[in-house]
């Protein structure tokens, strides 16, 4: 593999030994995502509105936040929202799958799986990249990138999608649950308090 996937794992301190106690590390890559896709998590099933209308949000958010959309993928997914009637908030949620952590692992194999579908050597344009730099390495693999990153995109929409929408029902469902044996607890409490004080005697 290229050192341009390397660097990355060096320069976040993900070596053998310090992976072990990722969990350990808040400046760990991992622990960064974790942290980060828990919080967006949260944040979607707080959301008041109905599963389909959120969770088309959040695959918008993905596809602009996965295309090379320069840092608008936020601002493009909102606007898509309206669009599409999909939740807005979580549309840029979703975006937020794009990050410093994540890119490098896209981009990777985003030039990767292009180059196996259109049979170019990725190891060559990796090594173009290295050599020439980002900006002009990648304007010479730009097409099979793109070709590799919108089937990306593509498969991330479909799943997150699903994920969502199946996440915020059984959530919902679980939730509705708990709140009705609560209210069936509460109900037998107050049932045997008003035993109890008739079966009292008077004065």
């Amino acid at each position: 593999m290229s050192q341009f996937c390397f660097c990355f794992f060096i320069e976040s301190d993900m070596s053998p030994n310090n992976s072990k106690n990722w969990h350990k590390n808040k400046r760990h890559p991992v622990t960064k995502v974790h942290r980060r896709v828990r919080l967006i998590k949260l944040k979607l099933l707080r959301i008041n509105d109905p599963p389909e209308r959120i969770a088309r949000g959040a695959a918008l958010g993905v596809v602009c936040g996965i295309l090379p959309t320069f840092g608008f993928g936020g601002f493009i997914a909102f606007g898509l929202a309206f669009v599409f009637k999909a939740n807005k908030a979580a549309a840029i949620l979703g975006s937020f799958i794009m990050n410093p952590v994540t890119t490098p692992f896209f981009w990777t194999f985003s030039l990767m799986l292009g180059s196996l579908i259109l049979g170019a050597d990725h190891t060559i344009l990796l090594e173009k990249i290295e050599t020439e730099g980002l900006v002009a390495g990648f304007s010479s693999a730009y097409i099979v990138f793109l070709v590799g990153n919108s089937i990306i995109a593509t498969f991330f929409c479909y799943f997150t999608y699903k994920l969502i929408k199946n996440g915020i029902r059984a959530h919902r469902k679980i939730r509705d649950e708990r709140k009705a044996r609560n209210g069936r607890r509460n109900r037998l409490k107050e049932i045997r308090t008003e035993k109890a004080e008739k079966s009292r005697p008077d004065g």
